[in-house]
């Protein structure tokens, strides 16, 4: 039996933690032992914000006197916060949690018994507060936990008895807390209500995003995230019936729970989740708030199309996944179209229907437990039934891509193999060991769905967020379907994801690595830091038996500072480091193409980048370039604020980073400043709306391919009402677009395909490059793969640049119409952003360096 008692709680409960209780839990019947929020705070829930760490404490203390709670450790975030799961059921079910859970996942598996559904608990998972900044989820979470630990209410004591409750109480530890900290430290007294108050308006980046300042929200699916990963982990062990996604919209709003938005339903998923558990749940929130006197709308907004969200996700999991959103005060107290909103009013609005969200799954347990079997049942057979057999996918060259594809199929709980044997299919070879096989008839077939389809006609025009995931294009690894039968080999387990770089001898002339390798960019990261001379390739050539690309890596033994013994011992420390395989080789003459001592082996110039973040700057964006440097490459970038910009000497960076922004707060003089940095041999890379910025501002001379206004006195006249969606409509949300790739560029260099998918989710559209060379990636003629996208959008898009180089002085500009770092997912593309980084100071107006001279 734990300990239930403290003397302060022994004290009794002040005048103010009994308005607390009749505010939030009016008419309950709360066991007074256990701690109020407000005894343990020492302030009344609503009235400050919560710290993650003190949010922990308080979860940890109702495990310490309840026999109800247990809390478990699921991770830590990048900046080292707790991700905690807090259990909490009834003290008999708490012992035997195991037993439950493997009880439960029998459901799951159709070749099992099914267990009692009168008997078996529902598992319903609360998950509150992946958006930092959205707090009212989080202070939410704090009292629904009271309350259940609390609770003598004879209901209460039903759901504990017939339900396990795995809470989540915050997603997004570190964007929380970087949001708290805000509120709290510019909270007045009396606080202020005005929305010009610097309380209700945060500094960039904000707190809604995690340490690297990516959306967790759409990371379920991509998994990219460590926050992810851990609950992805845990989530796969219990595949709960039930799971909620508190979050906050817009102050002057009210208060949304599901169903979404007509017609923007995810098409792979069984009706039923829609039409009926949705409607069943959706009248327990409407009593819950009616109750209460709070003001809601459903059916308007929102979707369940994208697979990755919190309340998206479930549901291709034989779960049911639910969505609120609440008008968010965004600091304590804020004036609002409904009068003032304060903290503490949307708190209750999201504790009343996590309450109420508990009620429902109790009730509609037995449909929910069997809609899971049912679900599974059905999956497995739609997937037999389906007429691609299975999914065949691998790159022969890039070893490092294949297995980082391995890993989120394993996120996903997904049953892969390796090939029995080279298959040939559609023209293309697939090569055992190189390559996997994955099945159709699996429990998971509705996410490989997801990851391999291509959907090209849509219900609605207007997408929350994006209209196209294929993951497949996303690895930019080759596939293929197979429709006939097929041989498994090996089952893929975590085991495989180990790298294995082939050993390799010392040798006294020179060492190659290959460009293809997803990880040669952190090799030679690593080379450049131990000022190891490095040379890259210009041209192909043959070696030893053995062909060689554009951009192959050359480290001679000759011209290093260290001696060909700690060379060789280096070397072997990075591929280690790396898993990148670097081969020796005992002469510079080739059998084929350019010797290991023409000129057209450049010098690689190590990298000292800088990237502009702050007020205007694209965060998101930042943050992928930000990840994928720490993460993949393990290189530092400067994050300079652009408000510094004017003052900095910018002569110490050969490379500047412009993500998608406005940079209005640059001036002419800076603007100059920039334009003179790239004439005198800089390399800018620019990204989307930091394109634009460069071109408008004529820092490149390159041209935007405009929209051209509709001059037509006919044009039909539309509804008032309806001019949002048709203005909308015509938005690039996101979709995913086929370009040619110019491969002997060293923008290109790596690839050995020209054809490249490419994810597109905004309207900046560069025309092709009056230089021959310049336009080095160019969408093709009928470019849409997949995805929504508006016909007057496609017509622009087609035959447009993607990237073009830009020669100005002796420097360059790389020109990004898109984001090739989307989300940190897209390895197809991000090479495309690392050969700028590595290559860009190797590129002139005139190709190659060092023409021979006659």
């Amino acid at each position: 039996m734990k300990k239930l008692l403290t003397f302060v709680y022994c004290l009794g409960i002040s005048a103010i933690s009994f308005a607390q209780n009749d505010y939030f839990f009016p008419k309950k019947q709360l066991n007074s032992a256990i701690p109020t929020p407000e005894q343990f705070f020492g302030y009344g829930i609503g009235s400050h914000h919560t710290r993650h760490d003190k949010l922990v404490e308080y979860m940890r203390e109702l495990d310490r006197v309840s026999d109800r709670v247990t809390v478990q450790k699921i991770g830590e975030t990048n900046e080292h916060r707790e991700q905690i799961i807090v259990t909490i059921s009834t003290p008999d079910n708490i012992k035997r949690l195991e037993e439950i859970r493997k009880e439960h996942l029998t459901i799951t598996d159709p070749s099992k018994p099914m267990p009692d559904t009168k008997k078996a608990p529902a598992i319903i998972w609360l998950g509150y507060n992946v958006h930092g900044n959205e707090p009212s989820g989080g202070e939410a979470s704090i009292l629904t936990a009271y309350y259940l630990t609390a609770t003598e209410d004879p209901e209460a004591l039903g759901w504990l008895k017939d339900a396990v409750i795995l809470m989540e109480p915050v997603i997004n530890p570190d964007g929380r807390d970087r949001h708290t900290h805000w509120a709290n430290m510019h909270k007045g007294d009396p606080m202020v209500a005005d929305a010009n108050d610097r309380e209700h308006n945060e500094v960039w980046p904000g707190g809604r995003t995690n340490h690297y300042w990516f959306d967790l929200n759409r990371d379920w699916y991509l998994a990219v995230n460590v926050e992810s990963r851990n609950r992805l982990a845990f989530y796969h062990q219990w595949l709960p019936n039930v799971v909620t996604d508190f979050h906050e919209m817009g102050t002057n709003a009210s208060h949304f729970f599901e169903p979404t938005k007509e017609n923007a339903e995810n098409p792979l998923v069984p009706k039923y989740v829609y039409k009926e558990l949705n409607g069943r749940f959706a009248k327990y929130f409407e009593q819950a708030m009616n109750e209460i006197g709070s003001l809601y709308y459903t059916k308007e907004s929102f979707d369940n199309f994208y697979p990755g969200y919190g309340s998206s996700y479930p549901d291709l999991e034989g779960g049911l996944g639910l969505l609120f959103e609440q008008a968010s005060s965004r600091g304590h107290v804020q004036e609002s179209q409904n009068g003032d909103l304060t903290f503490g009013f949307t708190v209750r609005n999201q504790l009343v229907n996590a309450l109420a969200t508990v009620r429902a799954s109790l009730v509609e347990k037995e449909n929910l437990l069997k809609h899971q079997r049912n679900f599974f049942s059905e999956t497995i057979a739609q997937g037999q039934k389906f007429a691609t057999k299975a999914y065949i996918i691998g790159d022969a060259n890039d070893q490092s891509r294949n297995r980082a594809f391995w890993d989120l199929l394993l996120q996903h709980n997904i049953e892969f193999y390796h090939l029995a044997g080279d298959v040939t299919e559609n023209g293309s070879t697939f090569k055992k060991g190189k390559a996997v096989v994955i099945p159709s008839a699996q429990q998971q077939f509705l996410m490989v769905r997801s990851i391999f389809d291509r959907p090209t006609t849509f219900a609605d025009s207007l997408f929350y967020d994006a209209s196209a995931w294929n993951l497949a294009l996303a690895y930019g690894l080759p596939h293929a379907e197979l429709k006939g039968a097929f041989q498994k080999g090996e089952h893929i387990t975590k085991t495989d994801l180990k790298p294995t770089p082939t050993p390799f001898t010392k040798s006294n002339y020179a060492y190659l690595i290959e460009w293809t390798d997803y990880y040669a960019p952190k090799a030679l990261n690593q080379l450049l830091d131990n000022q190891i001379l490095t040379k890259t390739s210009f041209k192909k050539f043959g070696i030893g038996g053995k062909e060689y690309g554009y951009g192959t890596l050359l480290v001679s033994v000759q011209k290093q500072k260290i001696t060909s013994d700690e060379l060789y011992q280096k070397l072997k420390q990075i591929s280690q480091n790396t898993g990148v395989t670097i081969e020796p080789v005992s002469t510079g003459f080739s059998t084929s193409g350019i010797d290991l001592g023409s000129n057209s082996f450049q010098t690689v110039k190590k990298p000292q980048a800088m990237m502009l973040v702050g007020g205007g700057v694209t965060s998101s964006e930042a943050g992928e370039v930000w990840h994928l440097l720490d993460t993949k490459i393990g290189m530092p970038i400067t994050k300079v604020e652009v408000y510094n910009f004017a003052r900095l000497n910018i002569n110490r960076y050969n490379t500047i980073v412009l993500v998608g922004g406005n940079y209005a707060v640059l001036d002419k003089p800076a603007i100059q400043k920039l334009k003179a940095w790239v004439a005198n041999g800089g390399t800018l890379i620019t990204l989307k709306t930091g394109t634009e910025w460069a071109i408008k501002q004529e820092i490149v001379k390159e041209k935007l391919r405009e929209i051209k206004p509709d001059s037509s006195r006919n044009k039909a006249r539309i509804n008032y009402e309806d001019l949002q969606a048709s203005e909308g409509a015509k938005q690039t949300g996101g979709a995913i677009f086929e370009a040619e790739l110019d491969i002997t560029s060293p923008i290109g260099f790596g690839f050995t395909g020209k054809k490249l998918a490419i994810y597109r989710n905004n309207n900046t559209i560069l025309e092709l490059s009056t230089g021959a060379a310049n336009s080095v990636l160019v969408y093709t003629q009928n470019p849409r793969i997949t995805g929504y996208v508006h016909q007057e959008s496609l017509k622009r898009i087609a035959n447009s640049a993607a990237i073009n180089i830009s020669y100005e002085g002796n420097g360059r500009a790389i020109l990004f119409s898109d984001d090739p770092n989307f989300r940190g997912t897209w390895f197809g593309t991000n090479k495309l952003f690392l050969n700028a980084l590595f290559f860009g100071s190797n590129i002139s107006s005139g190709g190659q360096f060092g023409a021979e001279e006659e």
